[in-house]
């Protein structure tokens, strides 16, 4: 009995030699690289909505995002299937915006988080006639991933760029499915940013406006199924595919077309970026003018959001502002 005893002492101390050792290995590596524990994946959602409400203008819907993101990582209840959303609108309302910020608050590396992938339709999926290849390279690369950690996720730019059918490729991954092929994707989250239903989304949106609505009246359910039957019929990656016929995209959040106070803003906020804090106001109405707005007669809203702002905004301070703050 007392040789027992000891073989079990012995066996035990050497587990926890070992598993200590192993946790000292690890957190050496840890300290070093990105691994798959909550100081990495922090999902600071309260500092994801204080981002959205302070530096994005204009899109009320877009905060339906962080009511879906949150409980998806919520740790007393899990998922049942991986999460999607479907962010569309014309160019310059957000859509890449939110989702860098999505990014940023969920992974403390950012976009740089080797948990977070981004696709680009034109960079990435630029032929037809490859779309096999790129389905069975998508479906691999989304796998072994989710197989090293659950947390992940997935961006997809320019879905209307990308060749039609090709999401069908993630369609079992992202079905109410417990496993597939032995990997868990409940966790993992995909957001999907296109041009499609564009202009069915400001038609809508000016129809409200015409009748004397507010834009802050305007509700998601307004906008599901208009987005997703465009999303469904219009050229791109959605085109007749499996995912929007079976239902597995959660979310269609429509970005708005920015109206002029909204441009405003934005031209503000690169001012301020740049050091810039008290702009002179015939410096922003002169970039406010130079702006393409639309629709005709009405010059509503700009018709490339805030996109070109940036660049307005660099030159305005190079041409009046520079000189001022290197004598300063």
């Amino acid at each position: 009995m007392s040789f027992i005893y000891s073989k079990f002492q012995s066996i035990f101390s050497l587990d926890t030699y070992t598993g200590g050792v192993r946790d000292i290995v690890e957190f050496a590596i840890c300290s070093a690289k990105e691994c798959c524990y909550d100081n990495y994946i922090p999902a600071n959602f309260d500092g994801l909505e204080k981002t959205l409400n302070k530096k994005v203008y204009g899109q009320h819907l877009v905060h339906i995002a962080v009511d879906a993101l949150r409980p998806h990582w919520n740790k007393d209840f899990r998922a049942k299937k991986a999460l999607t959303l479907s962010f569309h609108g014309w160019p310059g309302g957000g859509k890449n915006y939110v989702s860098k910020f999505i990014a940023e608050n969920l992974f403390a590396n950012g976009i740089k988080s080797r948990f977070v992938h981004n696709f680009i339709g034109r960079l990435h999926f630029p032929r037809d006639d490859h779309i096999e290849q790129y389905k069975h390279d998508l479906y691999n690369w989304i796998k072994g991933n989710t197989s090293n950690c659950p947390k992940q996720l997935f961006i997809f730019d320019e879905v209307d760029k990308m060749p039609a059918q090709l999401l069908n490729a993630i369609k079992p991954i992202i079905d109410y499915k417990d496993f597939v092929e032995g990997v868990d994707y409940r966790q993992t989250i995909f957001i999907f940013l296109s041009n499609t239903g564009q202009s069915l989304i400001n038609e809508l949106y000016i129809n409200f406006w015409e009748n004397g609505k507010k834009r802050e009246d305007l509700k998601l359910k307004d906008f599901e199924n208009l987005i997703m039957k465009g999303a469904f019929n219009e050229q791109g990656g959605f085109h007749q595919s499996d995912t929007i016929k079976s239902n597995l995209i959660d979310h269609y959040i429509p970005f708005l077309p920015m109206e002029k106070s909204h441009v405003m803003l934005c031209i503000k906020d690169e001012f301020i970026q740049r050091g810039i804090y008290e702009p002179q106001q015939d410096h922003i109405n002169e970039i406010m003018e130079s702006m393409d707005w639309g629709p005709k007669d009405l010059n509503l809203f700009s018709k490339t959001g805030c996109k070109r702002v940036s660049q307005k905004v660099s030159v305005t301070v190079a041409r009046f502002y520079r000189s001022k703050k290197t004598e300063l």
